[in-house]
């Protein structure tokens, strides 16, 4: 999510796309929220705050170092991505350009899904997992996200995306997306690019506030990772 916005239009846009999920049941409640950005960063405040808790994530993150590396390196990319035009572009490649925008930013946030952070974010010995378990009514929005991430849509689009396994098509309701099994070839999921758009941002938020609000607190580093546009 672009730096630039203010904290209003960051709900607006988080608020829109997460009502495009409603139909498929995916933080549906998350969504009904005045101000869903920013509950997401308080509670991710809340967390840093707490000293035990701080103490529990400290030490997790040391002890896998690459997830905060692999946060940092997405990040980065999505800054770089972040002022690409594909508007810019004329003639017959601008459709293409416009695709390439979107395939950009998506393939390597689901990566990073798929691999270390999906431990953070998803697995048995995580403290953040932990944590939701025992106080998911103190989290509401986080145990949302944490659900989405378990949804099987979202792991089918996941899949689809980070295995480079699928097809763009354009239909008269709009472009949409096509999942594929990697092997088999066959369709696993049908969604719409609004939709796509939808999980990628909702993923994009919580890395951005893990990271801003929990990590980087939490376990500082000596030298400031480098400001950031999503």
């Amino acid at each position: 999510m672009n730096e630039e916005l203010s904290s209003s239009q960051k709900d607006n846009l988080l608020g829109d796309l997460l009502r495009q999920l409603e139909a498929r049941r995916i933080a549906h409640r998350w969504a009904a929220l005045r101000e869903p950005a920013m509950a997401l960063t308080l509670e991710c405040r809340s967390i840093a705050a707490d000293a035990s808790e701080a103490a529990e994530f400290r030490t997790y993150l040391s002890k896998y170092p690459v997830i905060e590396q692999t946060v940092e390196t997405l990040l980065s990319h999505l800054a770089m991505t972040a002022n690409v035009r594909w508007q810019d572009v004329s003639g017959a490649a601008r459709p293409l350009a416009r695709r390439g925008w979107h395939i950009a930013r998506w393939v390597p946030t689901f990566l990073v899904i798929d691999g270390p952070l999906g431990r953070f974010l998803t697995s048995a010995d995580s403290p953040l997992n932990s944590l939701l378990r025992r106080e998911f009514a103190k989290y509401p929005v986080l145990a949302q996200a944490r659900d989405a991430f378990n949804h099987d849509l979202f792991r089918r689009l996941r899949n689809g995306i980070g295995h480079w396994s699928f097809r763009w098509e354009e239909a008269s309701e709009g472009s949409r997306i096509v999942c594929l099994d990697w092997e088999s070839s066959e369709p696993t999921a049908t969604i719409s690019l609004l939709e796509a758009e939808a999980l990628h941002l909702l993923s994009f938020s919580v890395i951005e506030a893990l990271d801003t609000e929990v990590f980087r607190v939490v376990n500082p580093k000596s030298v400031p990772a480098p400001e950031h546009e999503g």
